[in-house]
C-alpha cells in the first residue's frame, strides 16, 4: 500500500521537452538486490547485431575470497559525516578493518537494506537503520548505490575512449513486481538523487524483464524443457515467471497474445521467501545451541568474523544439492565457541546433545560439521512457502492450465529450490536459464532497447478520487453530511476508477468528469486514493491510503467549470491527467507516491 500524505508533482504537459530514449546511444541497467547488486549495458549498434551480447562488468572480490565476480554484495558504507565511502566488497572489508582498529563507531554501515522497502509504506522522509541502529534517509542510501554504479560505468566508458556521457545513456532500474507502488516509485526518486534525468530513466518490473530475456536466449543456454522454451513464444501459451532473489519470491503469470504481446493473468504476488530465509534458519540453529545473548554479543563485537561467516554460508548454500549426504563442513568464528564455553561453563558438545541437533552436529574450534540433512532442512521453510503459493495460484480460474514455469533470479540457481519446484510440479515444464541470477538484469537491458509489450495487467489495488456528491439520506451516513455553498453533500466518497483484480489494458484511460462546486472557483484539488479491496465506499475507510494530488488551475468563470480526469494504468507507473475543458489545458501527475 502507499503512504499517507504523499504529493506527486503536477505538471502542465509539454511533450516537446521529453527526451526520446530510443535515440540514446547506450542502455544501462542497474539491479539492486537484497543480497547482491550488479549492472550491465549494451550499445544501440550492438543490440541491432546481437541483442544478447550484453556486457556485465566484473569486480574484484577482496578479502578472504579473492577472485572476480559480476555481482557485489548490497553493502554500502558512509563516513561519520554521512558521506558515501564505498560499496560492495570494498565497503565490507573497509568496515571490518575499521572494526579491528576500533574506529568504526561513527561510520554508517548498511547491509541487505532492500528488504526495508518490502511491504512498507514508503515516503520521501523514510529512514533506515544501519547495523548500529543509526539512521539515514533511505533515498540517500539507495541513491548512493545507484550513483556508485552510474559513476562506475561512466568511468569505464571514459577509459575505453567511447565518448559516451551520462546524457547519452538510457538508464533502467529493476524493481520487484510485488513491491508497493510507493516503494517502486521511491526508486525513481533515488535515481534523481544519483544524477539521472527522469527523461532518461525507465522502471521495469523484474518478472517482465526476465520474461523478455528468456524469449531471446538460445535453447542451449537453458536447463529444462527445450519444447517449453519454444512454447513461450507461441500465441495462447500461459506461463508462470518465478523470480527468486535473496529477499523475495516474485511471481507473475502471463499469456502470449496473437500480436506477440503479453497479458497478465494474475496480479503479481509472492512473499519474503528468498535465499535470506535460509540464512535465518542457519543462524537460528546456532542460537538454539548457544543462546541468543552470546550469539548477538559475539557478532556485535567482531564484525569481520560475521562477514567471513556470511561469505562462507553463501558458498555452502550454492553447493548443497538434494543428493548431498554425509557431513557439511562450515567455518564458524572460533570466538563463538570460546565465548560460549567460558561464559556458560558448559562443553559445546553437551549443549548440542541437549538441543534438537544431538548426534547431527560436531563443533570443534572454528569448524562445524553438520549432517547434510540438517543443512538441507534449512531450505524447507522457504521452499514450502514457495511451493504452497504456486499451487494456490494454479487453482485460480484464470491461471488453470498453466504448465510452463520460468525460474529466474539468484536463488533459482540453487539445486535445492530447483528440485523442490520440479518435484511439486511433476507434469510441469520448468525452464531455468544458465546464469539465472543475471536473467532479470539482462532482460532489463533488452527492455531499454525494446520495451516488452505487456498488453494488459491485473490491478493489485482499487484506485480512485474523493468526491462530494449531493447528500442522499437513504444511502449516505449522517456523519458524512457537510454543507458546501448551502448544499448538503456527502464528504469523502471514493469514486472508483480502477478496481482491484480488474484487467486493464496498458495505456487504456479510465475517464470521469468532475464539476466545481461553485462559480469563480480558481482551482480544483483532485486527491487520489488506493485500497486493496475492490469495494471501498469512503476515502476515510481504515484500509484506504492517500496517494497524492493533481491541482488544476481554473479560469475565472461565473459558471461552474468541468474537468475531465483520465487515469492511465498498466505501465510501471500510474499517471493521472486532468483537462480543464473550457481552455483544454492539460495537467498530469506522474505519481511518485511519496
Amino acid at each position: 500500500m502507499a503512504t499517507k500524505g504523499g504529493s506527486p508533482p503536477t505538471q502542465v504537459v509539454n511533450n516537446s521537452m521529453d527526451t526520446n530514449k530510443n535515440d540514446l546511444l547506450l542502455v544501462a541497467a542497474i539491479q539492486i538486490g537484497t543480497t547482491f547488486s550488479r549492472y550491465a549495458f549494451l550499445f544501440k549498434h550492438e543490440y541491432q547485431a546481437d541483442p544478447c551480447n550484453i556486457s556485465v562488468l566484473r569486480s574484484c572480490v577482496v578479502g578472504t575470497a579473492r577472485s572476480v565476480s559480476v555481482k557485489e554484495p548490497t553493502i554500502v558504507l558512509f563516513d561519520e559525516h554521512k558521506k558515501f565511502h564505498s560499496f560492495g566488497y570494498k565497503a565490507e572489508d573497509t568496515y571490518a578493518d575499521l572494526f579491528i582498529d576500533d574506529e568504526h563507531h561513527k561510520w554508517y554501515f548498511f547491509k541487505r537494506f532492500k528488504m526495508r522497502l518490502y511491504d512498507k509504506k514508503v515516503n520521501s522522509k523514510i529512514e533506515i537503520e544501519d547495523d548500529k541502529g543509526r539512521k539515514m534517509l533511505a533515498s540517500e542510501v539507495f541513491g548512493a548505490v545507484i550513483k556508485y554504479f552510474k559513476d562506475k560505468l561512466l568511468d569505464f566508458l571514459k577509459r575505453q575512449g567511447t565518448g559516451v556521457e551520462n546524457e547519452d545513456i538510457h538508464w533502467v532500474l529493476t524493481v520487484p513486481a510485488i513491491w508497493t507502488d510507493s516503494a517502486k516509485q521511491f526508486m525513481r526518486e533515488s535515481a534523481y538523487k544519483a544524477g539521472i534525468n527522469g527523461a532518461q530513466l525507465s522502471i521495469v518490473l523484474e518478472p517482465d524483464a526476465a520474461s523478455l530475456f528468456c524469449q531471446m536466449i538460445p535453447t542451449g543456454k537453458i536447463k529444462g524443457s527445450e519444447s517449453a522454451k519454444l512454447a513461450v513464444a507461441s500465441a495462447g501459451t500461459k506461463y508462470m515467471v518465478i523470480d527468486l532473489g535473496g529477499g523475495t519470491a516474485d511471481i507473475t503469470v502471463l499469456q502470449r497474445q496473437d500480436d506477440g504481446g503479453l497479458r497478465q493473468l494474475h496480479k503479481a504476488s509472492g512473499g519474503a521467501w528468498g535465499g535470506a530465509k535460509v540464512d535465518e534458519e542457519f543462524f537460528g540453529m546456532i542460537i538454539r545451541i548457544i543462546g541468543a545473548p552470546i550469539f548477538t554479543k559475539c557478532i556485535d563485537e567482531n564484525k569481520a568474523d560475521r562477514l567471513d561467516m556470511q561469505r562462507e554460508l553463501e558458498t555452502k548454500k550454492r553447493s548443497i544439492t538434494p543428493k548431498t549426504n554425509g557431513k557439511v563442513t562450515i567455518k564458524i568464528p572460533a570466538d563463538l565457541l570460546q565465548t560460549f564455553e567460558s561464559e556458560s561453563c558448559e562443553d559445546i558438545m553437551e549443549a548440542i546433545d541437549g538441543s534438537p541437533y544431538a548426534g547431527k552436529i560436531t563443533w570443534k574450534g572454528d569448524k562445524m560439521r553438520i549432517d547434510a540433512q540438517v543443512f538441507k532442512n534449512f531450505f524447507k521453510p522457504c521452499t514450502d512457502k514457495i511451493v504452497e503459493h504456486i499451487k494456490g495460484l494454479l487453482k485460480s480460474p484464470e491461471v488453470q492450465g498453466t504448465n510452463i514455469f520460468l525460474m529466474v533470479g539468484g536463488f533459482s540457481e540453487s539445486e535445492m529450490i530447483q528440485d523442490a519446484i520440479m518435484t511439486a510440479l511433476p507434469r510441469g515444464k520448468v525452464i531455468i536459464p544458465t546464469d539465472s541470477g543475471l536473467t532479470v538484469l539482462n532482460g532489463a537491458v533488452i527492455f531499454g532497447h525494446r520495451p516488452i509489450h505487456i498488453t494488459s495487467r491485473k490491478s493489485k489495488y482499487t484506485y480512485g478520487i474523493n468526491i462530494s456528491p449531493p447528500f442522499d439520506p437513504t444511502i449516505h451516513p449522517e456523519d458524512h453530511r457537510v454543507s458546501v455553498g448551502g448544499v448538503d453533500r456527502c464528504r469523502d466518497v471514493f469514486k472508483k476508477y480502477i478496481l482491484e483484480g480488474e484487467t486493464v489494458r496498458v495505456g487504456e484511460a479510465k475517464s470521469g468528469t468532475h464539476i466545481t462546486h461553485s462559480s469563480n472557483q480558481r482551482e480544483m484539488l483532485l486527491k487520489v486514493y488506493v485500497c486493496s479491496r475492490p469495494d471501498p465506499v469512503f476515502v476515510d475507510d481504515e484500509d484506504v491510503e492517500y496517494l497524492g494530488k493533481v491541482v488544476v488551475n481554473l479560469p475565472e468563470s461565473a459558471a461552474r467549470v468541468r474537468v475531465e480526469v483520465k487515469m492511465l494504468f498498466g505501465e510501471t507507473e500510474l499517471t493521472v491527467e486532468a483537462i480543464e475543458m473550457s481552455q483544454l489545458t492539460k495537467y498530469r501527475a506522474f505519481f511518485d507516491f511519496l
